[in-house]
């Protein structure tokens, strides 16, 4: 039926909530979790390894997989579990287990590319953001927007002229990455468990972004601090110790945020 962004209080400590609560969620099945999480961070690796079209590759699947650990943490709060592997496999040896729980995961995590009527919704969730990463991208090349430009700026080496008119196009740039984030946010929940529809998702999601900045800003800082410094281990670490540490920081972060972006979600829209 017909419903509305829950127009309730969601500040700092809402914002912080939801990290513990994708804790707890995590704490409920560890090996499904850290299990997708391993997954998705070996098919982001397998595709950064692949110049230019593996990031637009990884972006078409993010909205796909986010859906499935989303529907992994609903079955949670809905108390239904996941599977557990086989008897004889957990009782087996090591690497018997290991791949029980790693077919688990990947059950869980590519469940919805069998479900016709979300996969089509998502696509075109994953055609749109696919657009606009590559405008963006775009328009950060036309303004000289990159990591030398502001290595310049921030030892002085460049005057007035150049690093002005370079701060406002990264400000810019930086602008439209955190409307697409808003835009896009909570646009999967939305088509998993409500059924919108493409485009009427990503306006609930950027309104209820507006609505909860602060919150939504403090469940954030979190993962923003680890994706960046993946990025700079990339540019610090030689070849395949780079790799390693960002499989390292990512595997638990990339489920946790799943999961607390689903708490956020029930706090947001669930009344």
């Amino acid at each position: 039926g017909e419903w509305s962004v829950n127009i309730k209080k969601a500040d700092v400590q809402h914002g912080w909530s939801w990290v513990v609560g994708g804790l707890e969620i995590l704490k409920s099945d560890p090996g499904l979790w850290t299990g997708m999480g391993f997954i998705f961070m070996l098919i982001a690796i397998a595709l950064k390894l692949i110049p230019f079209i593996g990031l637009l590759l990884l972006v078409l699947l993010c909205p796909m997989l986010l859906a499935g650990a989303l529907h992994a943490a609903n079955n949670v709060d809905g108390g239904a579990v996941s599977a557990p592997a086989a008897k004889s496999a957990r009782l087996g040896r090591l690497p018997q287990r290991l791949t029980a729980e790693l077919q688990r995961a990947a059950g869980r995590l590519f469940i919805v590319f069998s479900d016709e009527e979300k996969i089509l919704p998502l696509m075109v969730i994953s055609t749109l953001t696919l657009g606009m990463v590559v405008v963006i991208n775009i328009l950060a090349v036309l303004l000289k927007i990159d990591g030398s430009a502001l290595t310049a700026m921030a030892a002085g080496s460049v005057g007035p002229r150049i690093w002005v008119p370079a701060l406002i196009g990264w400000f810019l740039v930086l602008l439209l990455q955190l409307a697409l984030t808003m835009a896009v946010l909570y646009s999967v929940p939305l088509i998993l468990f409500r059924h919108e529809l493409p485009l009427a998702a990503i306006e609930k999601s950027f309104t209820a972004c507006k609505q909860h900045i602060v919150a939504v800003g403090v469940f954030s800082v979190p993962f923003l601090v680890v994706n960046m410094l993946i990025s700079a281990l990339f540019f610090a670490l030689p070849f395949p110790l780079d790799y390693l540490a960002a499989l390292a920081l990512g595997w638990l972060a990339v489920p946790l945020f799943a999961a607390g972006l689903y708490r956020s979600y029930r706090d947001i829209f669930i009344r």
